[in-house]
């Protein structure tokens, strides 16, 4: 090769590596709030200016490949909850909340692992079957947040996190970039069904303010892309909405007869201690004024696999173990889900013997000796169906006390109570099912898509003035 091209050859690698160097430091800086251009020698400029554009442009786009690299060195200083909370965007539930808003801005979190440098876009939701059910809660309010950035009028940003394992559920943040947060151009639908957001330039947190007031994030194209059916409708910090859930979720535990710990429940139903504390008190005395079993024993320490003295000390339960196996006995799998619909759905009424042998299956669920009367009082009074469903499958049935009435005072006659099935049982204790004084189900809306089939239905057997609930 003649020399002058040997030399022309290495003169230009050096001016490229120069550039790639450069352009490296020009994306720190960036990222840095320094303005890049300052930092330039007038070696730089001379040097950069006699760079063919086609290579310069070769380097830009090696250079700026290792922007996200840039973006997330950084340490976070404090707990991201409190870095929202500083900023002015409260996160309404530090455990399973996604985001906030304040009045017309919306400041979002997501991830590092699901960013593009090459396209600078961010998810911001992931397609709804890659959501496991603890994410229910979070997904709930993801939604509506979203759904206002994309309908547009709002001004939205980013706050970017990287994850300390991509696998694990929940995720937990390793850092996050605490001097600036990102701009939100605009929300996009990703071919696989989730949703993108094209960001833009970043925004220093000291000129945060200042920005709100004159960035507005475009509105998406077309309508909405989420379909409001995947919310569960608990996205609530209201603990005792969340009971109905807990409870069954429980009763499917026993057909395992499994065990979960405190940690499963919390982050399962988006509940911090004192309210899971609460939900369990609550549950707990449910099922003692019902006469079963104490459905909590099933929640235990991760460590020792036992009860909280709470269950001893509350409910007087001395041995968590053998409660836990009349829980199994009383909720335990004797029938299947499709055994028990087939059995339901025959519509036939139980009369004469066959009656008679369901009041004996009914009566060999284990309780209280004061409440053995009263279910099947209950349960005779009812025909041995539910109220409401008609099922007719004793081991699906509860005696439940209507409204205002208490065991404990002596109400324990047929009229002091109506047969459901256990999930019905369980929104009516909980005030999301109630009757109207002409004998029909009414619903509170967060229950509705899941049990719209029962709404205005009129009972099987009219209730007394004790049972309405407005």
């Amino acid at each position: 090769m003649p020399q002058a091209i040997t030399d022309a050859t290495k003169a230009f690698e050096g001016e490229f590596e120069w550039l790639h160097g450069w352009l490296q430091r020009f994306a720190e800086t960036s990222f840095r709030r320094e303005n890049p251009v300052s930092t330039q020698t007038p070696a730089d400029r001379t040097l950069l200016a006699k760079v063919h554009p086609r290579w310069r442009a070769k380097a830009l786009q090696n250079a700026t490949s290792d922007i996200p690299q840039a973006m997330h060195r950084r340490h976070m200083a404090k707990a991201i909850s409190q870095f929202f909370a500083d900023l002015g965007f409260p996160l309404r539930n530090v455990r399973w909340s996604w985001g906030a808003r304040n009045g017309e801005v919306l400041l979002l979190r997501t991830w590092a692992d699901e960013y593009s440098g090459k396209e600078r876009k961010v998810t911001v939701l992931r397609e709804t079957s890659a959501h496991q059910l603890s994410d229910s809660f979070g997904l709930d309010e993801r939604i509506v947040q979203l759904k206002g950035l994309w309908e547009g009028g709002l001004a939205g940003y980013t706050v970017i996190a990287t994850v300390k394992d991509k696998d694990a559920r929940p995720r937990e943040i390793k850092e996050y970039r605490d001097d600036a947060v990102f701009a939100i151009k605009q929300l996009e639908l990703k071919a696989d069904g989730g949703i993108a957001a094209v960001l833009i330039e970043p925004v220093p947190l000291a000129q945060l303010a200042q920005h709100t007031l004159t960035h507005r994030t475009m509105a998406g194209d077309g309508p909405f892309p989420v379909d409001e059916a995947i919310r569960s409708g608990l996205s609530t910090d209201s603990y005792q909405q969340k009971i109905p859930a807990i409870r069954a979720w429980l009763i499917d535990i026993c057909q395992t007869r499994g065990t979960v710990t405190y940690s499963d429940v919390m982050n399962r139903f988006g509940l911090t201690f004192y309210p899971l504390r609460n939900a369990m008190s609550r549950l707990g005395h449910d099922c003692l004024d019902a006469g079963e079993p104490i459905i909590t024993a099933l929640i235990v320490d991760k460590d020792s696999r036992r009860c909280s003295e709470g269950l001893q000390a509350e409910f007087g339960v001395d041995d968590d173990i053998i409660e836990r196996e009349r829980c199994y006995a009383h909720w335990g799998p004797d029938l299947t889900p499709k055994q028990a619909l087939a059995e339901t759905s025959r519509g036939a009424s139980p009369d004469g013997n066959d009656f008679e042998q369901c009041v004996q299956r009914f009566a060999q669920v284990e309780v209280r000796p004061q409440q053995a009367a009263f279910r099947e009082a209950v349960f005779r009074a009812c025909g041995g169906r539910c109220a409401i469903s008609g099922c007719a499958i004793p081991e699906a049935l509860e005696a439940a006390h209507l409204t205002g009435r208490d065991w404990r005072l002596g109400h324990n006659t047929a009229n002091d109570g109506l047969l459901m099935r256990r999930d019905l049982h369980a929104l009516y204790d909980r005030g999301l099912l109630w009757f109207s004084p002409e004998g029909r189900v009414e619903l509170n809306p967060l229950v509705r898509d899941h049990y719209g089939e029962f709404e205005h239905a009129s009972l099987n057997m009219r209730p007394t003035s004790a049972t309405y609930q407005q």
